[in-house]
C-alpha cells in the first residue's frame, strides 16, 4: 500500500498541510504549500490520477456553490453588471496581452495559445482551443505554463493587500457594514392608538402591517379581543425605522417601551435548524400561524431582515418570534433551535446535486460563429450548485447543508484537487523546461501580472471597491479555485465566494471563447 495513490495523496496533504502553517514574520505558504510540495512528488513519480481531481473538484465546487447561491442573486442584482464586466475586462487583457507579447516573438500558435490557456490554468479553455486545433504543442506548453502560473497566481493575490497596504480586518468590518445599510436594523417599539379614525371603522393589524410593513407582535385591547384595533388599545410592533415611522403617523404616538402586556405571549430567539422548514418560505410556515406565532424579525450573518411572507429561510436564521406560552416547546421543536441536531451529511442532495451538474456541464450549446461550446465539469456543478442554493428545498428533499458538511466537504475537496494538479504539473515539469526553455512562463507571468495589477488598481483606486470583493472578482474571473482557497484563508472569511461566484460563470465561457478565437484570428 505504501505505492498506493491513496498513500501518496495523504502523505503529500500532511505535508504540505504542516510546512503551509509555518509562519515567518506573520507571512505563510498556506495551500501554496501543497502545491509545492506536488510538483516536487509528482517529479520523483508520486503521481495521483486525475479522477481524484476531479472528485476533489466536485466536492469543493459544489459546496461553494451551495454556499454562495442565495448571496449570488443578490450580488447579480446590485453589482452583477459591474463586477461582470470587471471580470470580462480581466480575462479580455489577459488575451490580448499575452498574444500581443507572442505575436511579436513571433511564436508558434499552438505555443501562444497553450499560454494563454496555461496562464488561466483553465483546463476547459484547454480542451475548447484542441477541439480547434489538435496541436500537440498546446497541450505541451500547458502542462509547461500551469504550474508556474498557479503559484504566481496564488502568492501574488495572497501579497495584492500589502501591496495596496489594506487592513483587511478593516475591509471585512466595512463590508458588514454595507451590508447592514442595504438591510436596515428592526426595532421594536409600543404605540398607543389615538386615531379617531379607528372609532368608526372595523380595522384588523393585517390591513395596517400590509400598509406600513411594520409586524403588530401583541396588541393590549380596551375592548374585545376580536383582531380589530380599537382607540386606546396599545400595540407593540417591529419594522425599520421607516415603517415604524409610517405604523405612528397612522396610529397616534409611540409610548414607553417598559409597557407591561397582560397577554399569554412570550418572546423567543430560535434558529433555524429544522429540515422541516429550511427552504421553505415564511408564508409556507401554517403550523406556526395555527400556534398564533408571530415572526417578527429574521437576523441572517449579523444582518435584520424584515419577515416579509415571502423570504426563504435558511440554515442558521435567528428567528424572533412571539408565541403563547403554552405552545413554547411546540414552537422550539418546529424551528429546531439547535444546529447540532442537524443532519451532518445528508448525501442524496450531494450526489444528487453532483449528478445534475455534470449533466448540465456536458450540454452543448452553439453560439454563432465559433460553434458548439460546454460549461464543462466544473461550469455545470457550480451553476446547478448556485441554483440549488439559491431554492433552498425542492420538496422533501433539502439542498442546504450543516456549516460543518459544508466546511468539510471544501476542506477535503481543495486538499485533494491541490494534491493531483501538482503531482500531474510535476511530473512533466523538467522535461517542458528542457524543451522549450522559461520564455513561454516569462510571457504568461507578464500576462498576467500586468493584467491583474490594472484591474486590481481600478477596482480599488478608481471605483472605491471593498478589497474584499476585489479579491473574489480576481478568483472569479481567473476561474481559479487555488486562489480562492487562498483568499478565503487569508480573509478568514467566506465573503469573496459570493463576488467568485457571481462572476465565474461568465468568466469561464469567456475562456471558452477566447481560447477558440484565439487559434482562428492566428
Amino acid at each position: 500500500m505504501i505505492q498506493s495513490e491513496i498513500f501518496y495523496l495523504f502523505s503529500i496533504i500532511s505535508i504540505g498541510y504542516i510546512l503551509g502553517n509555518i509562519k515567518i514574520r506573520g507571512f505563510s505558504l498556506d495551500i501554496t504549500a501543497m502545491l509545492i510540495v506536488a510538483l516536487i512528488a509528482g517529479h520523483y513519480g508520486m503521481v495521483i490520477s486525475d479522477e481524484f481531481k476531479f472528485f476533489g473538484l466536485a466536492i469543493f465546487i459544489y459546496a461553494v456553490g451551495l454556499q454562495s447561491g442565495p448571496g449570488f442573486f443578490e450580488t447579480i442584482k446590485k453589482d452583477g453588471v459591474r463586477l461582470n464586466f470587471l471580470a470580462v475586462l480581466l480575462v479580455s487583457t489577459i488575451f490580448i496581452t499575452i498574444f500581443s507579447i507572442g505575436t511579436y516573438l513571433e511564436m508558434p500558435k499552438g505555443t501562444i495559445e497553450g499560454i494563454f490557456t496555461g496562464s488561466l490554468t483553465s483546463v476547459p479553455a484547454l480542451a475548447s482551443a484542441l477541439e480547434v486545433s489538435n496541436d500537440s504543442s498546446i497541450s505541451v506548453i500547458f502542462g509547461l505554463v500551469y504550474p508556474f502560473c498557479i503559484i504566481i497566481t496564488v502568492l501574488f493575490v495572497r501579497i495584492l493587500p500589502v501591496i495596496f497596504r489594506v487592513d483587511l480586518n478593516k475591509e471585512i468590518e466595512k463590508y458588514e457594514q454595507d451590508q447592514r445599510q442595504k438591510y436596515p436594523d428592526v426595532f421594536t417599539k409600543n404605540y398607543k392608538i389615538i386615531n379617531n379614525n379607528f372609532k368608526n371603522s372595523s380595522i384588523d393589524k393585517q390591513q395596517i402591517e400590509d400598509m406600513t410593513g411594520a409586524i403588530i407582535e401583541r396588541i393590549e385591547y380596551t375592548s374585545d379581543e376580536d383582531n380589530l384595533l380599537h382607540v386606546n388599545d396599545i400595540v407593540r410592533a417591529s419594522g425599520t425605522t421607516k415603517e415604524l415611522k409610517k405604523l405612528e403617523i397612522i396610529l397616534g404616538e409611540e409610548i414607553n417601551d417598559t409597557f407591561e402586556f397582560h397577554d399569554d405571549m412570550k418572546v423567543y430567539r430560535l434558529l433555524v435548524a429544522s429540515e422541516n422548514i429550511v427552504g421553505k418560505k415564511i408564508g409556507q410556515l401554517t403550523q406556526l400561524k395555527t400556534l398564533r406565532t408571530i415572526i417578527a424579525k429574521v437576523r441572517r450573518s449579523g444582518i435584520d431582515i424584515t419577515p416579509d411572507p415571502s423570504l426563504t429561510l435558511r440554515l442558521g436564521d435567528k428567528l424572533y418570534v412571539v408565541a403563547p406560552k403554552e405552545y413554547g416547546e411546540r414552537v422550539t421543536k418546529i424551528i429546531g433551535d439547535d444546529l447540532l441536531k442537524y443532519p451532518a451529511a445528508d448525501f442524496l442532495p450531494i450526489s444528487l446535486g453532483i449528478v445534475l451538474g455534470i449533466l448540465v456541464g456536458s450540454i452543448p450549446f452553439v453560439i454563432p460563429g465559433l460553434g458548439s461550446i460546454k460549461l464543462s465539469f466544473v461550469g455545470g456543478i457550480l451553476l446547478t450548485a448556485i441554483l440549488l442554493g439559491r431554492k433552498g428545498r425542492i420538496g422533501p428533499i433539502v439542498w442546504q447543508l450543516s456549516p460543518h458538511s459544508t466546511s468539510m466537504m471544501k476542506t477535503l475537496g481543495q486538499l485533494i484537487f491541490m494534491a493531483t494538479i501538482g503531482t500531474n504539473a510535476g511530473k512533466d515539469l523538467v522535461e517542458s523546461i528542457l524543451q522549450n526553455g522559461f520564455t513561454p512562463v516569462y510571457v504568461a507571468i507578464i500576462g498576467l501580472l500586468f493584467s491583474i495589477t490594472i484591474i486590481t488598481i481600478l477596482c480599488r483606486i478608481i471605483l472605491k471597491m471593498n478589497f474584499i470583493n476585489i479579491l473574489g472578482l480576481l478568483s472569479g474571473a481567473m476561474v481559479s479555485t487555488p486562489t480562492l482557497t487562498m483568499v478565503n484563508s487569508t480573509t478568514k472569511s467566506e465573503y469573496p465566494s459570493i463576488s467568485y461566484a457571481a462572476v465565474y460563470p461568465m468568466s469561464l465561457v469567456l475562456m471558452i471563447i477566447l481560447a477558440q478565437l484565439g487559434m482562428k484570428i492566428l
